[in-house]
């Protein structure tokens, strides 16, 4: 059967010998692809382009458009998997797939984005890039009485293409096409994504462990759903309970999540964070690398000292205020106070000043901006959308605006509601948790093949909590007798907030240091990154330590320069 496809699909393409653009056209006809529903929308030869703002110079390269498995799905929506695909002239003979971020339903680049803030991208490399919309398309699939962009949640299919399905169909189809333009199959490849697509980058080692020779999962929410359902409704329950002790509410009655702390106020929390912890690591830098160390029990007398003793000044924080941090840093817990998804890190990242304006990173998530006149932060928006229409069996429609994303977050129960995420029901009979699950951690497919599993996390993230990827990679240690290293490396940016930002050394190239591994067998222990313009220490350099491992000052030299600096 493989041959058989292998010969339709190479008789479909112009003989060779025929001109390169010749051969890209002569994909629009190409037939016998592994899922026999695939068609090709388009492909065309672009000619080499110099650098376009912070793209770079991009090589001459086939540009291919195509899509699977279209359908009419549950109330009438069209659906098909899409995907987007570039074949440089000159192939270094690897393949990269593109993760994508939020809830998808875009077609992505299909340049080949690198994480760390790299100035240059895979496709530009020689790689040949896909990328794919995950099975719905925001244009389309967004019903204003159906939670908007998240419609496909009612979708069982949709779903599922959401969860797994997409990113194994696309490959398989990615491959096979690269077979055929190339006339040989690609000799190593790799997954890169952060944030839903460090989820999806992290699902692929463990559901799909024989597709990616090399993945690199950045801020990956590794239990996305438990995030979205239960860390998003405590940190805005959390910190409603602060709007309410001041009385701020948005014109529909509910409370005022951007309100409850000033710019200021976070940067005052910040630095009590900073003077509890910064020194933990033997080195007062602006930089808690001895994360683990900073726990609630060092920080809390530093915000009873911060505590106002009469009304709210700025130099101080009210009871509310301080209440709110230490009940959202704690996490979503039970009645009998277990952890439902995780708790989180406490450090810098939350607030300061960055230059000249104040970091927005942690804010946007978690409040949004100071003076939006409603409820604007992602958890907001994004965040009730998606809890209710694609992380709950059966799913629930919320208005899009108004009060519906805000009341539903506060109106979710933490007793009641745990059990949707396991739950099965009519046309839906695959679990949120299942079609979601990022988090086994049995990884020995992946192990036995010499995969590796490079994974980057800010400690400042907001969005998915560090500690829950720390707690995911101790277990599969414990499940490799200690020996997970041999496979998968986590690195922590203490600062760092989703993906980048916040006060860190958030430019590093960990992408290298996963080819290197994958390519040269040179295991990475340190990864070196640099601060940019926007952090309070431009040009800072420091290594990135494989935990559990830390970074430490030797004791002289400069402190801005990473070779003054051990793992250890």
């Amino acid at each position: 059967m493989k041959y058989r496809i292998l010969l339709l699909l190479t008789a479909a393409l112009p003989c060779i010998g025929q001109s390169i653009a010749s051969k890209c056209a002569g994909l629009n006809s190409l037939t016998g692809l592994p899922n026999s529903t695939t068609l090709i929308n388009s492909s065309m030869l672009n000619a080499p382009r110099g650098p376009q703002g912070n793209t770079p110079a991009l090589p001459e390269h086939c540009e291919v458009q195509g899509r699977m498995n279209e359908r009419i799905g549950v109330n009438s929506q069209r659906y098909a998997i899409r995907f987007h695909l570039r074949l440089p002239t000159d192939w270094n003979g690897r393949f990269l797939f593109e993760g994508g971020g939020g809830s998808n339903g875009n077609l992505g680049s299909a340049l080949g984005n690198l994480q760390g803030q790299q100035r240059t991208n895979a496709l530009a490399m020689g790689f040949a890039v896909v990328s794919t919309d995950s099975g719905h398309d925001n244009a389309v699939n967004n019903d204003p009485n159906r939670n908007g962009t998240v419609t496909f949640g009612f979708d069982p299919q949709a779903r599922r293409d959401f969860g797994y399905n997409s990113y194994d169909q696309v490959t398989q189809a990615a491959k096979a096409i690269i077979r055929v333009y190339y006339g040989r199959a690609p000799e190593r490849s790799y997954y890169v994504g952060c944030s839903e697509g460090g989820r999806e980058a992290m699902m692929m080692s463990q559901r799909f462990p024989t597709y990616f020779d090399g993945i690199l999962a950045c801020a990956p929410g590794l239990k996305l759903a438990k995030a979205a359902l239960f860390g998003h409704a405590a940190d805005a329950q959390a910190l409603g309970e602060a709007a309410k002790a001041s009385g701020i509410y948005d014109r529909f009655g509910q409370p005022l999540l951007n309100k409850t702390f000033t710019d200021e106020d976070l940067d005052l929390a910040a630095q009590a964070i900073m003077t509890a912890c910064d020194a933990l690591d033997g080195l007062e830098d602006g930089v808690i690398d001895n994360f683990p160390g900073c726990t609630s029990a060092v920080v809390a007398p530093k915000f009873a000292g911060l505590t106002c003793k009469g009304a709210k000044r700025n130099t101080c924080l009210s009871g509310a205020q301080v209440a709110a941090l230490q009940r959202l840093f704690a996490g979503a817990r039970s009645a009998q106070g277990e952890l439902l998804y995780a708790d989180w890190a406490w450090d810098r990242g939350i607030g300061g000043k960055i230059g000249e304006t104040y970091n927005q990173g942690w804010r946007s998530w978690k409040l949004g901006a100071f003076d939006a006149a409603n409820n604007s932060s992602i958890i907001a928006t994004l965040g009730s959308a998606s809890a209710s229409a694609l992380f709950v069996t059966p799913p629930v429609t919320i208005p899009a605006s108004g009060a519906g994303p805000m009341a539903y977050l506060l109106g979710i129960d933490f007793e009641r509601d745990a059990g949707k995420l396991y739950a099965k029901s009519g046309e839906f009979t695959e679990a949120v948790w299942d079609f979601m699950m990022a988090s086994a951690t049995d990884l020995s497919a992946f192990k036995n093949r010499r995969g590796k599993l490079l994974i980057v996390h800010g400690v400042s993230d907001p969005v998915f909590s560090i500690n829950d990827t720390i707690s995911w990679w101790n277990d599969v240690n414990r499940a490799n007798n200690g020996a997970a290293s041999d496979f998968t490396r986590l690195f922590a940016v203490p600062g760092m907030n989703h993906c980048g930002g916040g006060p860190a050394t958030d430019q590093f190239d960990a992408f290298t240091a996963l080819v290197n591994w994958v390519e040269k067998s040179t295991a990475p222990d340190r990864i070196v990154a640099t601060a940019g313009q926007n952090s309070p220490w431009p040009g800072r350099t420091r290594p990135l330590c494989a935990y559990p491992k830390q970074a430490r000052y030797k004791g002289s030299g400069s402190i801005e320069d990473a070779s003054n600096f051990v793992c250890q």
